[in-house]
């Protein structure tokens, strides 16, 4: 499988830096997960659904050229709501909906054979917190376009407040938003699921080690 990938910095992984173009987050994961999958990362940390429109709009076609596309936005148009960067405004889940639309459209004209729309995660860390409750709405979004434009939905963000919760001793982020190294193991594990067809990762089950991890785990 060879797979696309837009997004913002859960995504990102600093792959410009990565001589593979893959970078340290989940999609480095699913690789390994996946036997057998080419990852095209082209997220950029940061961007909201806005600016991801306009970087698909912008991808050449041999990035088009994949069997599938995975896109994971949406967590920075509503932090934009309480956190300020680079004088972006926030987007509501209205206008979230509306740019979701338009990405899968560009994608799947441009050449993608399946679009897939993975769900955001959370904002902080408690997972009951105000600003957790409020992506419940951009989550619906995803669902809603996933259905209305034929594309594949994995509820990546459900699963990962799941997790959370079922296992609070474990620091799932950095920040409350950002995932440590199982966080992102988290997702991947979600992706390989829905995407892959690979086994279901229980809430309650930590991912394990990756193979070769020397440091300690979780």
């Amino acid at each position: 499988m060879k797979l696309l990938v837009v997004g913002d910095s859960l995504s990102d992984g600093l792959w410009k830096r990565d001589p593979e173009g893959v970078g340290s987050a989940w999609p480095g994961a699913l690789r390994r997960l996946v036997p057998g999958t080419e990852i095209v990362n082209r997220s950029r940390g940061g961007d909201r659904s806005v600016e991801t429109l306009d970087l698909v709009r912008a991808l050449p076609e041999s990035d088009l050229m994949v069997d599938a596309a995975a896109l994971l936005v949406g967590a920075n148009d509503l932090w934009r709501r309480f956190v300020p960067w680079n004088d972006h405004e926030p987007v509501d889940e209205d206008d979230f909906r509306r740019n979701l639309a338009r990405i899968a459209h560009v994608l799947l004209l441009g050449g993608v054979g399946k679009v897939w729309i993975l769900s955001p995660c959370v904002l902080d860390s408690d997972p009951d917190h105000e600003w957790n409750r409020e992506m419940i709405a951009y989550r619906d979004a995803c669902q809603s376009v996933a259905g209305s434009e034929g594309c594949g939905f994995s509820p990546v963000g459900e699963e990962f407040l799941a997790a959370m919760r079922a296992s609070p001793q474990v620091k799932w982020t950095y920040d409350g938003v950002h995932p440590r190294p199982v966080g992102h193991e988290r997702i991947a594990w979600s992706v390989a699921h829905h995407l892959a067809g690979q086994p279901q990762l229980p809430p309650q089950v930590v991912p394990p080690a990756p193979s070769g991890i020397t440091r300690a785990w979780p």
